[in-house]
């Protein structure tokens, strides 16, 4: 995988955004198809990740679908969260239950939709990005300990650890990867990236 390609991932893995409020077509780049040890539906690990499934329109628009009714779902976004200085104790637990029912009905859709190969590719990105989570954070043990105490040099390591964390994993990818997949995965974190960069532009005056 050249360096180009690795850093353009890293750059447009900083400032991407999730896409899903436009309307013209579904949007799965924010999908959360993945898992990390902390987290069960974590979002893509690299911009562009989606596009290595290899999705048909047809499935695209079930997933988009699924989301929409569940935890997408107006109902759902107007229960209380805990932001929210006037919810109760009652509300928020309803609110956490109705959330974690309507993520395990999406997610058994999700299952159902997608093929044999599609989760087995998932899985195995999982598998690769955890291992390369743990080696990368071994490796910044020692850094973080002797920042201990420093709020700036912590963060600043916390984010040179999560920009290492991606460039690794995307060097990961060649091997796990057709060379179609890893075409179709660099020419979505590009769009991502331009898409991204068109958002952050200040509207002209009216």
């Amino acid at each position: 995988m050249s360096a180009r390609f690795v850093l353009a991932l890293l750059a447009s893995a900083l400032v991407s955004v999730p896409v899903h409020a436009q309307k013209k077509k579904p949007e799965l780049t924010d999908f959360p198809f993945w898992t990390t040890p902390k987290v069960p539906h974590a979002r893509a690990f690299v911009p562009g990740l989606v596009a290595a499934l290899h999705l048909t329109p047809q499935q695209t628009e079930k997933l988009a679908a699924a989301r929409a009714a569940t935890i997408d779902s107006p109902e759902l976004r107007a229960l209380k969260t805990k932001g929210d200085p006037n919810a109760t104790p009652d509300e928020l637990a309803k609110a956490a239950k109705a959330r974690a029912e309507a993520t395990e009905k999406l997610f058994k859709e999700v299952d159902a939709i997608l093929t044999r190969d599609q989760k087995a590719l998932i899985e195995k990105m999982n598998d690769t990005y955890a291992k390369v989570q743990t080696a990368v954070a071994e490796d910044f043990a020692f850094k973080l300990q002797a920042a201990k105490g420093n709020a700036d040099d912590t963060a600043s390591l916390r984010k040179e650890q999560g920009e290492v964390i991606v460039s690794t994993f995307a060097k990961k990818l060649e091997g796990l990867l057709s060379n179609e997949q890893m075409a179709a995965v660099k020419k979505a974190a590009e769009e991502e990236a331009k898409r991204a960069a068109a958002s952050d532009k200040p509207k002209p005056k009216k």
